[in-house]
C-alpha cells in the first residue's frame, strides 16, 4: 500500500539522535484515506516532497522500484549493535555505572579486534 497526496511541510524538529521528525498536514480527507495512512503507522518507507507540482508516473515509477531493506529490517547495523549492547549492559553493567561508559569500552575491543587482523600496512 502506499499513499500520494497533496501536502503543506509545515516544520521539522532535530532530535537528539541526530534525526528529524517532519510534520506535514493534508486538505481534508475521507473515511477511506484516514484509514488508509492509520493503516501505515509505524510503517518504515520512502518520503517523497516535491513542491509545486503533481509527481509523474516516472517520478511514482521510480519511487515503487527503490530497493529498501527497511521491510526486512528496519534498524541500521549500528543501532543493532547499540541495543544489543544496551541490553547486556541492562543483564551485567560489568561495572560500568553509565551505559556510555560501557558502549564506549565495548566498541573499543571491537574496533580493536578487527583492527588487529589488518595488515600493518593498511594502518
Amino acid at each position: 500500500m502506499k499513499i500520494i497526496t497533496s501536502v503543506v511541510f509545515e516544520s521539522y524538529n532535530p532530535r537528539k539522535d541526530k534525526s528529524i521528525t517532519l510534520r506535514f498536514s493534508t486538505g481534508e480527507k475521507t473515511p477511506d484515506e484516514i484509514k488508509a495512512f492509520h493503516t501505515l503507522l509505524d510503517q518504515y518507507g520512502y518520503l517523497c516532497f516535491k513542491p509545486n507540482d503533481k509527481l509523474t508516473d516516472k517520478e511514482v515509477g521510480d519511487i515503487d522500484s527503490l530497493d529498501t531493506d527497511l521491510y526486512d529490517n528496519p534498524k541500521t547495523q549500528s543501532q543493532r549493535l547499540r541495543n544489543v549492547l544496551y541490553l547486556l549492559h541492562k543483564q551485567d553493567s560489568q561495572g560500568f555505572n553509565e551505559f556510555k561508559d560501557y558502549y564506549q569500552n565495548h566498541t573499543d575491543k571491537i574496533i580493536e579486534h578487527y583492527k588487529s587482523k589488518l595488515d600493518k600496512e593498511t594502518l
